[in-house]
């Protein structure tokens, strides 16, 4: 059974040559349980770390399942996510020397901190928000609410009076009941 992880150590990998890899089993589960959209199964799949020159790129790829509100009636759908990962990171602090390294990378998630820790987690945790669907819908006829009343129109509709129509629509209003005729 794979161990839920998000963190390896990788300073044995930065003490070997360009080249060297290490393969991993990755189960992830990198949502806060408060954020708008929620894990609704941990990312899974097999990353490789290879050994570069600036530090230790890691591939993979990773399928999973969110939960998100559905664009018209807000009820929870669980939508496939799949991330494929490619990122660099680079240590802060030399494997061999002990020394502080100038790291010119401006995203601190794409750093190996000074106990040689690589973190996927927040990596994992972008790359998940932008593999989710910005509108989603429970179902293809998903009615909604009612824009005056609020009522699930999924349960049936409303007591609502239509909504009064823009006089300026009048005349397309009427090309539509001659074609209808």
């Amino acid at each position: 059974m794979i161990e839920e992880r998000t963190q390896w150590n990788v300073a044995q990998l930065l003490k070997e040559p360009i080249g060297a890899t290490r393969s991993f089993d990755v189960l992830a589960t990198v949502l806060q349980e408060d954020a708008d959209i929620q894990q609704a199964t941990p990312l899974a799949g097999r990353i490789v770390m290879l050994r570069t020159s600036q530090g230790v790129l890691v591939e993979g790829d990773l399928d999973g399942a969110a939960v998100v509100e559905c664009s018209r009636c807000l009820r929870p759908v669980t939508v496939p996510v799949s991330v494929a990962l490619e990122e660099e990171f680079k240590p802060t602090v030399d494997v061999v020397r002990g020394a502080y390294l100038h790291v010119d990378e401006e995203d601190a998630a794409l750093l190996i901190d000074e106990h040689h820790i690589l973190d996927l987690t927040e990596v994992l945790r972008q790359a998940i928000l932008l593999e989710t669907p910005m509108q989603v819908l429970c179902r293809p006829d998903c009615a909604g609410f009612c824009q005056t009343c609020g009522q699930d129109l999924n349960q049936g509709p409303c007591d609502c009076l239509p909504a009064d129509t823009d006089p300026r629509w009048d005349q397309l209003s009427a090309l539509l009941e001659d074609i209808k005729l």
